[in-house]
């Protein structure tokens, strides 16, 4: 990977006009991964745009320099496109990938394990990482290697940590390593305060957030087996209380965390949009290969995919892959 770095490192420095982008239904990871390298660049003269095709979610507005990014966008002039923590190309959103396809030459820095084609002339990949916010903070060093630059300050430590820290569950889940763990106590170090950022993640929720938690567990159910558990919030829940996507952040783990439950999943009816779907797996389950069946990638244990209405046929269809995925891996209960 090192080689990768160095090559991912010449054409960021080759480049003037740089765009970066988020993956849709945007987390802590790609979008502090996103800020952390548009700080970086902007302080080695480089002309850069953040962008995120459903914007910045409540949870994540206070991260330093989230009112640079771009939903969209005219322009096609850029030398170089960057892409964080995608997992596939398809992620960025539709309205975002022509801008993408448009640069003549694209970089992909992700922790993903690629299920499809990998994409991206440049690939800074390791699927070890804990997340992709691990990736960004080498690169910005070999950038600072490069020029003799110090580039690394409290404001891109906090993306960084940022990413760590909400891709980890607060170093909660399976793929925290040592190294991660050292990584983020040098965050810290920089500036980077653990218990901000997890106050303003994880405690900072909107009116509308917990009403869409009361109506997702409200139509709580279960497989047969007890492996399956899923919940959903329909258009007229986020209409009645003039709720967002992002809004919506987090209640699959509520679903996941029933005793005895392997697979959780969450089916939101956002309106003027198709089903979109929230897996979450315990560890030996690999939810992503289930998400790839309908399109969709991330982690093993956490991934998205997004399915055309109605919402009941959309379940219909994730259930029954879910069941025979833990049926093929005869997980006992």
């Amino acid at each position: 990977m090192n080689d990768a770095v160095q090559r991912a490192s010449d054409a960021l420095l080759k480049a003037q006009k740089i765009a970066i982008f988020a993956h849709i239904s945007p987390d802590g990871d790609t979008l502090g991964c996103v800020l952390a390298l548009t700080h970086a660049l902007k302080k080695l003269g480089k002309e850069v745009i953040p962008c995120a095709a459903d914007g910045v979610p409540h949870g994540l507005k206070w991260l330093p320099g989230a009112e640079w990014i771009q939903q969209t966008s005219e322009r096609r002039d850029f030398d170089l496109a960057v892409v964080c923590d995608a997992g596939a190309l398809n992620r960025v959103g539709t309205s975002l990938l022509p801008i993408v396809e448009s640069a003549p030459l694209l970089i992909d820095i992700d922790h993903h394990v690629v299920l499809g084609d990998t994409f991206g002339d440049i690939q800074v990949l390791d699927s070890k990482a804990a997340a992709t916010a691990e990736l960004i903070y080498t690169q910005i060093r070999s950038l600072e290697a490069s020029t003799g630059q110090a580039l690394m300050d409290a404001e891109i430590a906090e993306c960084l940590l940022t990413g760590i820290i909400t891709d980890t569950g607060s170093f909660m889940f399976a793929n925290v390593r040592p190294e991660t763990l050292l990584l983020a106590s040098q965050l810290q170090q920089e500036g980077a305060v653990p218990a901000k950022i997890c106050e303003q993640v994880y405690t900072n929720h909107t009116y509308a957030s917990q009403k869409l938690l009361a109506c997702a567990l409200n139509s709580l159910q279960l497989s047969p087996n007890g492996k399956v558990a899923w919940a959903f919030l329909t258009g007229k829940d986020f209409e009645e209380f003039n709720a967002v996507d992002s809004d919506s952040d987090g209640i699959v783990n509520h679903v996941r965390d029933i005793q005895g439950v392997s697979i959780g999943l969450l089916f939101r009816e956002i309106p003027g949009k198709k089903i979109r779907v929230n897996l979450r797996g315990r560890e030996g389950v690999a939810v992503n290969e289930i998400a790839a069946v309908f399109g969709g990638g991330g982690h093993r244990l956490a991934a998205g995919c997004s399915l055309d209405p109605p919402l009941n046929e959309a379940i219909e269809r994730i259930i029954a892959v879910a069941v025979q995925h833990l049926e093929e891996k005869a997980l006992p209960l």
